[in-house]
């Protein structure tokens, strides 16, 4: 299908965002660790339920093909975001699918060691809103890679954020 991969999770199939007109934006920051444990946080889908205001993600373990849904609720209202890991290669690369109907797009985490107990964490993301124009759509751009950015250092820092 135009703009993305059917909701099965098909290991061989992924939505070339270089021809996407989605928005697009990018996060890169140096985080304390090892690609090792940074990856663990990266995905311990508690800690994006802890990070990400109103929502519960729920699904795991991850793995190639998995399928986990992040649920963002407020009073009666609920939006499903429906994602399927497309490419896992721990503890370097991953490709996430966003495949549910009000939500689609692509993210691409890479892990970098710097061999001196960090990690550079770099996140790529492409998104798309069913029945809004995509111009439209990128004028949130900087919200959304803000709020991107606030949750994924939340996720990745060394401290325990699941407790509390």
């Amino acid at each position: 299908p135009e703009g993305g991969c059917p909701p099965s999770p098909s290991t061989n199939c992924t939505s070339d965002p270089s021809n996407s007109r989605w928005p697009t934006f990018e996060i890169e920051f140096i985080v304390a660790g090892e690609p090792e444990q940074t990856w663990e946080r990266l995905w311990d889908l508690d800690r994006h339920t802890a990070a990400v205001p109103l929502t519960v993600v729920t699904g795991g373990p991850l793995a190639l093909g998995s399928r986990f849904v992040g649920r963002t609720k407020f009073g009666p209202l609920h939006l499903d975001d429906v994602m399927v890991v497309r490419e896992w290669d721990p503890p370097l690369r991953c490709v996430i699918e966003k495949v549910g109907t009000p939500l689609r797009g692509r993210i691409e985490a890479t892990l970098t060691p710097l061999g001196t107990g960090q990690t550079t964490l770099h996140w790529r993301q492409s998104y798309a809103v069913a029945r809004l124009p995509d111009r439209l759509v990128g004028l949130a751009r900087p919200l959304v890679r803000l709020a991107y950015a606030h949750a994924l250092r939340r996720i990745t820092h060394a401290a325990d954020t699941t407790s509390a």
